[in-house]
């Protein structure tokens, strides 16, 4: 992994350099951050390496930290709050276009008492936003992305309370929602192609947890 510090790629420059290591750090392992330390030279080398599972999740970088999160998942889940079922099609998001749309996606903490964001809301709750966004191998029915985060505090939550999402869509048009009744009462949303990405919210459990931990976060 690289240096998190200057003070540290000076150690472990120092450790590269002498058969003795330096400061109790192991000539091998000095070599090797240093061998990242020269591989790994912007926030997007950074964003790149979690996702392709070089680096682990979360790496801070200068003054900001990077997250690997879940954008969504696909398929049926349940939602507590609304008491129904919900079907993504995986179709309108395991593509392309979709990643593309992903790009600078706002993260917030939590989501508003409205559905979407507004003027305020957006001051109060951003915390960040998507860089990068990816289907992961071990997770192709989901989207992921690595986030920028900036907010110190909301860092530390999510790698302690806060560590699953929850993303907003909105459907302009509101014949893509299709709404059906199971034979014991149970409500059932089968949704269409969303015309806007709005948020993606930090939370404690999120619906694409399907019932499941929450793993929307990930840290390694």
């Amino acid at each position: 992994m690289p240096s998190v510090s200057e003070k540290q790629h000076r150690l472990m420059e120092c450790a590269a350099h002498n058969k003795e290591g330096c400061g109790g750090v192991p000539q091998k392992v000095g070599k090797e951050f240093v061998r990242h330390d020269d591989a790994v030279t912007t926030e997007l080398d950074v964003a790149r390496a979690i996702r392709d599972g070089e680096l682990e999740s979360p790496q801070r970088y200068e003054n900001k930290w990077l997250f690997a999160l879940r954008i969504t998942g696909t398929g049926i889940s349940y939602r507590p709050a609304l008491d129904e079922y919900v079907y993504r099609p995986p179709e309108y998001y395991l593509n392309e276009e979709f990643l593309e749309r992903c790009q600078g996606l706002p993260v917030i903490f939590e989501h508003p008492d409205k559905a979407l964001l507004n003027t305020d809301e957006f001051r109060d709750r951003s915390i960040g936003s998507i860089m990068l966004s990816y289907i992961p191998e071990d997770a192709p029915d989901e989207v992921w992305g690595i986030a920028l985060i900036y907010d110190g505090d909301a860092a530390e939550l999510m790698a302690t309370t806060h560590i699953s999402t929850s993303p907003a869509v909105g459907f302009g048009d509101k014949d893509q929602l299709k709404y059906f009744r199971a034979r014991d009462g149970s409500r059932l949303l089968i949704e269409g192609k969303p015309s806007q990405l709005d948020h993606l919210a930090v939370c404690e459990a999120g619906v694409w947890d399907k019932g499941g931990p929450p793993v929307g976060i990930r840290n390694e």
